[in-house]
């Protein structure tokens, strides 16, 4: 995965999970490990679009609705696709058996925050494509399971796939299942994004008094 993902999905972790809306280039390229002048370029073309407000020290995410989208539409799953093979077992047997230290995405790690959502019967997640291998060797048949090549920024991640990536994620699968699951994450992120707007907002206030 692009670098340049890494920084995006920072900027949204810190956004719709951590409540936070200011943030400061120096910072992220620290966090995601990039250059500075990575950090700079990406800020540049959200600030172009309306999507983040430049400010001393930083800039606040003003439209993380357009952060997110610009990801969706920039973002190439399949490009980070290392394994994909077929298996006869239940998803959520084969969820079971994959290797410690698997970050599930899409449908699988969509269910896990929302367990009220639908069914489904493919499994995607990020892992060791040689482990998932030995446990699940490749077979002719139509794919059940899909590996991606998984960053060292994602696995930082100690809470499972962040929401914008689950976001991105079903975004480019394009199928009537993952649109159900998007609108149920668009009506979270929705709340999480004003709830970040009202904090820093009373954080300004505080800062003025």
């Amino acid at each position: 995965m692009r670098k340049v993902n890494w920084i995006l999905r920072e900027i949204l972790y810190r956004v719709f999970e951590l409540g936070e809306s200011f943030m400061s280039q120096r910072s992220l390229a620290e966090t995601c490990g990039c250059s500075l002048d990575a950090v700079n370029r990406l800020v540049s073309k959200l600030e172009a679009i309306g999507a983040i407000q430049k400010r001393p020290f930083g800039f606040k995410v003003s439209q993380p609705k357009k952060v997110l989208l610009y990801w969706a539409a920039t973002r190439n799953l399949w490009f980070d696709l290392v394994y994909a093979t077929y298996s006869p077992e239940p998803v959520e047997e084969i969820e079971r058996m994959l290797p410690p230290g698997t970050v599930f995405t899409a449908f699988s790690g969509c269910r896990r925050k929302f367990p009220d959502l639908p069914p489904y019967e493919v499994v995607h997640a990020y892992s060791d494509p040689e482990k998932v291998r030995a446990i699940f060797p490749e077979k002719e048949a139509e794919p059940n399971l899909y590996i991606f090549r998984p960053d060292p920024h994602l696995l930082k991640r100690s809470d499972g796939c962040p929401l914008a990536q689950l976001y991105v994620d079903l975004w480019q699968l394009g199928d009537p299942l993952a649109d159900r699951y998007l609108a149920r994450l668009e009506q979270v992120l929705e709340r999480r994004a004003v709830d970040a707007l009202k904090a820093l907002v009373e954080s300004l206030k505080r800062g003025e008094g």
